[in-house]
């Protein structure tokens, strides 16, 4: 039987420069968040995010994005989510 080494500790600390997955913008009282997901960005090493698949790094991402919206930009008045693939918006939680 083979020792599975632990899994590192996850940093819930991030912000817009660090994002992986999603790409935010404004443009006057309109943010705009794009679910680009980098199939290599799992928080496991070596697991692969497919199809714009979900993790607990996507939803870490997602909730500094909108955090920072209400609390640093108070001149947004809503918020469009896209997806940044061609062939489909997210294809769900891994």
């Amino acid at each position: 039987m083979s020792a599975v080494s632990p899994m590192p500790p996850i940093d819930y600390q991030t912000e817009p420069s660090a994002y992986r997955h999603w790409r935010l913008s404004f443009d006057g009282p309109v943010a705009t968040l794009s679910l680009d997901i980098d199939e290599a960005g799992g928080l496991r090493p070596g697991y692969t995010l497919k199809l714009n698949s979900y993790d607990l790094g996507v939803d870490i991402e997602l909730h500094d994005a909108l955090n920072r919206i209400r609390f640093e930009h108070p001149e947004i008045r809503s918020v469009i989510i896209t997806g940044g693939k061609d062939r489909v918006f997210c294809s769900g939680a891994n």
